[in-house]
């Protein structure tokens, strides 16, 4: 069976910045997204999964499809 935290535990656990990776423009967690976009090959669709870094920097724009 799991280990039951408190919610003072569980607040502490987000704010702490072990292991996390912040955007020196933004001053934002970086955090990585799986895109699943729709690639062609021989006439056929199929699916193609990438992982991408994502802040605030540039959420909209992958967020909109631009960056793909």
């Amino acid at each position: 069976m799991g280990k039951v935290k408190s919610f003072a535990a569980k607040v502490a656990h987000d704010l702490s910045t072990s292991g996390k990776v912040i955007c020196p423009v933004c001053n934002t967690e970086v955090k990585k997204i799986k895109l699943i976009t729709n690639k062609k090959t021989d006439g056929t669709w199929a699916p193609q999964k990438e992982y991408v870094k994502i802040c605030k920097c540039n959420e909209a724009d992958i967020l909109a499809g631009k960056n793909l």
